[in-house]
């Protein structure tokens, strides 16, 4: 009987050591298995991070394209301006009343002092130049009868915030580059549209 018992209490104590043995492979596996797993998925959360940086830097660049084809739309009609005085094509542009204006010349320059500033109803800012002499060849018989011998310039919205234009105030000495027209209405010469505008 005595030899039975050491031999249950043999294997009971073989049966434990067995258990712990598979139990603690089973958790040496764990933990090898554990950071296997969390490297997996820093792996994929960084493979998501690159993957969204290179889609916004593709948005960024796809953006920036939009935006570059937009602005060169915007400013085709002023990059003749940056290589000389003068516009190209569609001169009248921006005026809101173009047809009362007759074209005289595409492109004309004009040297003097300005005498009076108006902002007008339709957004033009509109002044009078006294003209140096060597360009009084530019006035009519109206504008000495009806501007105080003064021709009138005017620049239209799209073209106030133009890298071109300075907004001159009563008193500056000025040179003008635009459309040399006859206003038909009036009957007066002017510099209508004006796309360039220096204070000197």
């Amino acid at each position: 009987m005595q030899k039975y018992i050491h031999l249950i209490y043999f294997m009971l104590v073989i049966s434990i050591i067995g258990s712990l043995t598979t139990f603690t492979t089973s958790m040496g596996v764990l933990s090898l298995v554990n950071p296997v797993l969390a490297e997996e998925k820093q792996v994929e959360k960084s493979q998501d991070m690159k993957n969204t940086v290179l889609q916004d830097k593709r948005e960024l660049h796809l953006n920036n394209d939009k935006v570059n084809v937009e602005f060169a739309k915007k400013d085709k009609s002023d990059s003749d301006l940056a290589n000389n005085d003068c516009k190209s094509n569609k001169v009248l542009k921006g005026a809101s009343n173009k047809k009362d204006l007759k074209i005289l010349s595409e492109c004309e320059k004009a040297v003097g002092k300005v005498k009076h500033v108006q902002e007008m109803p339709d957004g033009d800012y509109k002044f009078l130049l006294k003209l140096d002499k060597e360009y009084k060849s530019l006035l009519n018989k109206d504008n000495k009868k009806k501007t105080g011998g003064n021709l009138v310039v005017e620049i239209v919205p799209k073209d106030q915030d133009s890298k071109y234009i300075e907004l001159p105030d009563k008193g500056d000495k000025v040179e003008v580059w635009g459309a040399w027209v006859i206003d038909k209405p009036k009957g007066w010469s002017e510099i209508h549209p004006a796309w360039k505008v220096i204070v000197t």
